[in-house]
């Protein structure tokens, strides 16, 4: 018997970025990054996708245009998960998803 007041839950890290269009217009992507048993484990898990894609990001902007040296890349821990800005530009955004876990 589970005497707890609470149902039980899982949290999912999810992670929603811009992505350009055909028209070069920027559009919202949506992509599941995993489901884990413990908050604390997907904030671990949201931190280091967050990390990972700032390295990825500003090794490309490197590689790029030859003014992106004032560009300000920062990962910001927010009480739902973590975000990747550009300068004032949020690009990227790592959440956590909380939802109930389904009795079979």
């Amino acid at each position: 018997m589970n005497d707890t007041p609470f149902d039980p839950e899982e949290y999912a890290v999810l992670h929603f970025s811009l992505v350009p269009t055909e028209d070069g217009k920027p559009m919202q992507k949506t992509q599941a990054c995993g489901v884990y048993r413990s908050i604390e484990d997907a904030f671990v898990s949201a931190r280091l996708l967050a990390v990972r894609e700032w390295q990825r990001l500003r090794s490309l902007a490197s590689a790029g245009a030859n003014n992106n040296n004032s560009v300000n890349w920062q990962v910001i821990d927010t009480e739902f998960g973590y975000d990747l800005k550009r300068d004032t530009l949020v690009v990227s955004r790592f959440w956590i998803h909380t939802r109930a876990i389904t009795k079979a």
